[in-house]
């Protein structure tokens, strides 16, 4: 569950300093599940100091019991002699009073309904009337929850996919006291950064100008350093900062992909560090450009079949309004896959009869077929295979992988096609931050992989961005940052801590949220 921050002491000795009673109550219950099962009355008298850990052995189980997956137990105040604190005097009952907690859920799928019974006490002294009425250490006065509750909400909050809602049913009260008791207990600071640090944004869309948020990533462990609201200069400029000179030193590569604000950091924020473009954007920039490409030869089938179409309307004296897909079309749609396809990732397909296009298909009828619908895509498959094959070599080798690059941009500077001239402008442009991601980290080694090597890339932190877009689409958008952060990091961090002393109420509620709109009635 992690630890107390702000003091010295673990979450498990201060629960057994505040609510270590209810807990052996809890586990007491869950162990003695057979007898549970037989209806019997399963405390002793020594049992119910261990359990309650009561010194005074002031309180006992009368009643208990299982219909289901609810356990029932009812504890009580004994009747003991009370005594006035302000004037010494006896105090006399003044009848009983009953407390049902919330319904606490075990680990082992149970529910228990916890009754408590106490006493109203009065001082005899009529000069005094002092009352008070009995407390129990494993409740909080005027709460309706136990003190474990807190604990087993947060505990609970560690699986990403469940929302404050389906928290709340679980333990049977509402989302608000979900998100204030989360937002009170959970506060965690950024992590150090790191030699090798990468850094994306996310769609959080929660204002203007915090449509995307920033992510800090260590490469090496796949780490989250640490989430900004935004990426925007005026919230990243004062944020890095902040971070003492000395550290920022430290890193020794930013990994990101080629949005330019993020390879500028490296002159802002981290002078002794180096930019590396992650390759899997530079491939996938060129082959935005080939799909592209693909839609415009769609689109000129489309349009000879749009005109074919109204002649035969013409002359046939009719107007249809929807057109059918020609075989060319169809072709173009279903087998892009034939340019876009890394050549070394070649899939097989085994023939089978096609309804559309009248016949079986397997791998080489898809290509043949889509190859000759334009005279442009033999060279287009060529030169892009001709960049996959040299991203997939000169692994940590950035000399050799310099000199390819620079034959590369030359011969793509004179090929006849747009789509690699433009390509050969690109891979100038960052030049040096696609040779850096040449550079090879030695991974954990195993009995697989005796001495293998990691490239530099963002790949940890794409998959990565599936978590915190999955949040954003389950909670029905952001309206308060600081949860979203807090939540993202406590369920990735196994040794995150929590609050010792948790914030107060004003803290917890000040947070405005969205602007409300105007009311229409």
């Amino acid at each position: 569950m992690g630890r107390l921050r702000g003091s010295e002491i673990s979450i498990d000795k201060a629960i057994g300093n505040q609510i270590y009673g209810f807990i052996a109550l809890l586990f007491s219950i869950m162990n003695a599940v057979n007898i549970f099962n037989r209806k019997e009355v399963f405390y002793t008298k020594n049992d119910i100091t261990d359990w309650l850990d009561i010194n005074d052995k002031e309180s006992e189980i009368v009643d208990s019991g299982i219909t289901g997956n609810i356990k029932y137990i009812t504890v009580r105040k004994k009747l003991t002699e009370k005594y006035c604190p302000l004037c010494g005097s006896r105090m006399h009952s003044h009848g009983q009073f009953t407390r049902h907690p919330n319904n606490q859920v075990l680990a082992d799928g149970y529910i228990v309904k916890l009754t408590v019974i106490g006493r109203n006490w009065e001082c005899s002294n009529d000069d005094c009337s002092y009352t008070c009425r009995d407390e129990f250490p494993f409740l909080d006065k005027n709460k309706k929850n136990t003190k474990i509750m807190p604990l087993l909400i947060i505990n609970a909050m560690k699986d990403l996919h469940l929302t404050c809602r389906q928290v709340a049913e679980r333990f049977n009260v509402s989302d608000t006291y979900v998100h204030d008791i989360f937002t009170a207990y959970v506060d965690l600071p950024r992590l150090p950064l790191t030699e090798f640090i990468s850094i994306d944004e996310v769609y959080v869309n929660m204002a203007p100008d915090m449509k995307y948020a920033l992510i800090i990533m260590d490469f090496t462990s796949g780490t989250i350093l640490d989430i900004l609201p935004s990426r925007r200069k005026q919230y990243t400029e004062e944020y890095f900062y902040h971070i003492p000179l000395e550290e920022r030193d430290k890193v020794k590569y930013l990994i990101c992909d080629m949005y330019n604000p993020y390879i500028n950091y490296t002159v802002s924020f981290f002078h002794n560090a180096q930019a590396v473009v992650d390759s899997f954007h530079v491939v996938q920039w060129l082959l935005r450009l080939i799909n592209n490409y693909i839609n415009d030869v769609k689109k000129k089938y489309q349009a000879r079949d749009r005109k074919k179409l109204t002649e035969d309307n013409k002359q046939r004296n009719r107007e249809f309004e929807k057109q059918k897909d020609s075989k060319e079309v169809y072709i173009l749609k279903h087998a892009k896959w034939v340019l876009l396809q890394n050549a070394e990732n070649d899939q097989y397909y085994p023939p089978r009869f096609n309804n559309f296009l009248g016949r079986v298909m397997d791998t080489i009828s898809w290509k043949t077929e889509f190859m000759k619908l334009d005279s442009s895509f033999s060279e287009i498959k060529l030169e892009k295979d001709l960049y996959e094959d040299f991203n997939s070599h000169y692994l940590n080798d950035p000399e050799n992988a310099r000199k390819a690059l620079d034959e590369l941009i030359e011969f793509y500077a004179q090929s006849d096609l747009e789509i690699f001239r433009k390509f050969s402008r690109l891979l100038k442009n960052y030049h040096d931050q696609i040779i850096n991601s040449f550079v090879a980290l030695p991974v954990s080694s195993n009995e697989k992989y005796p001495s293998r090597l990691r490239r530099l890339s963002n790949g940890p932190m794409e998959s990565f961005n599936n978590k915190p877009s999955q949040l954003r689409t389950d909670s029905h958008g952001i309206s308060n940052f600081d949860f979203y952060r807090n939540r993202i990091l406590w369920s990735l961090r196994d040794d995150a801590s929590i609050l010792a002393v948790p914030k107060p109420a004003k803290l917890v509620k000040s947070y405005p949220g969205k602007k409300r709109g105007k009311y229409n009635k």
